[in-house]
């Protein structure tokens, strides 16, 4: 829709010209066609303006716009990286740690199991530097089973009783959700050991009503100011779990510590 004051210009200019052309002796319809013409052109001019104008701001808008997109994809990248690299490292290392100890400890007695455990701790160290450079690619991926397997070996080293319940729901669940929890259980092992003095830990996984759910529980809250709190590595989980459609809940129960990771079964809606 052509602005009524370019409409108005250009039947301005229209008339001026039709005026001109009667001054100038020229017949009524010939100067009444020449001020037509020569007010769609003013008129047409004045649009093929507006319009340039409108394109440059909008080529100048987009290129904003991809400047934003490139920050963004930046910045979430460098996130992925940072979370990624916290929730690889942050179960290894601890670990490595606690198998470091039970391998002293094993030297001092004399006891011939210290080499498996010198082993272990070889081959952990080699697992991480491989789980670091698929971090650095981008590839990086969990598998529950798995997850599930080196929680209750490392627990166990570290003398805290393990119990995993509905491990045979895990195959049933989407790739998708599996490695979601494969995530959640690493990082739940890894704030058992660091951050609680449990003596006990249950893992349970179960479906019902189209989710699935995976709740960790450990009884080492006692005496521990700081276990109730959100630290990197469970905001780190509830960004990946919101980006598939679950949720993650905490909570104190007495002396115990309460995770609950929850997802939909088949996956994202």
């Amino acid at each position: 829709m052509v602005d009524p004051r370019l409409a108005l210009v250009g039947a301005g200019v229209g008339v001026l010209v039709g005026i001109a052309q009667l001054l100038g002796g020229q017949p009524p319809s010939s100067a009444l066609v020449l001020a037509v013409i020569f007010g769609m052109v003013v008129i047409g001019f004045a649009v093929s303006f507006r319009l340039s104008v409108w394109v440059l701001h909008l080529v100048r808008a987009m290129e904003r716009t991809r400047g934003v997109q490139s920050q963004l994809a930046v910045a979430e990248e460098r996130l992925r990286f940072s979370r990624d690299l916290h929730d690889v490292m942050g179960r290894n290392l601890s670990a490595i740690a606690v198998k470091s100890q039970l391998a002293g400890e094993l030297v001092r007695r004399g006891r011939r199991q210290a080499a498996e455990e010198v082993a272990e701790i070889g081959r952990l160290a080699e697992e991480s530097l491989h789980e670091v450079r698929e971090v650095v690619r981008g590839h990086r991926s969990t598998d529950l089973a798995a997850e599930l397997a080196g929680a209750r070996s490392v627990l166990r080293a570290a003398g805290i009783a393990c119990t995993v319940r509905g491990e045979d729901a895990g195959p049933s669940l989407s790739g998708e959700a599996q490695t979601a929890f494969g995530w959640v259980a690493r990082e739940a092992v890894t704030n058992v050991l660091r951050h609680s003095q449990a003596s006990s830990c249950t893992i349970t996984l179960g479906t019902a009503d189209g989710r699935a759910e995976l709740t960790v529980v450990n009884d080492g809250v006692a005496g521990k100011s700081d276990e109730g709190r959100a630290g990197t590595g469970l905001t780190g989980l509830e960004e990946r779990l919101a980006g598939v459609g679950g949720s993650l809940a905490t909570r104190l129960d007495r002396s115990c510590f309460v995770l609950t990771a929850a997802l939909p079964e088949n996956g994202a809606p």
